[in-house]
């Protein structure tokens, strides 16, 4: 894989504009048949009530070639922590 950078176990991705959202999901899919990838996913939990994080959740649902994803929240109690839970239950990994 070309288009990403990795220093120890996270990596990050640049370059994403320069080629299509198609064959980069193709290579990413391969590659996540021999090392399992996951996503982290930082969050305020003021972020749970504007609808651009309900958009990114309803297009990580459709990604097949992520093993795991960790959604960091911040600035939560814990009514808010049981909210964020059950809004991320519908990801499947």
């Amino acid at each position: 894989m070309s288009d990403f950078h990795q220093n120890g176990v996270i990596t990050d991705f640049h370059n994403l504009t320069r080629r299509p959202v198609e064959a980069l999901e193709q290579e990413l899919s391969q590659f996540a048949k021999r090392r399992p990838m996951g996503l982290i996913l930082p969050s305020l939990f003021s972020e749970l009530e504007g609808p651009a994080l309900s958009a990114i959740v309803d297009e990580l649902v459709k990604v097949p070639y992520l093993n795991e994803i960790v959604i960091g929240l911040d600035r939560a109690d814990r009514e808010q922590f049981l909210y964020a839970r059950e809004f991320f239950s519908r990801l499947p990994q």
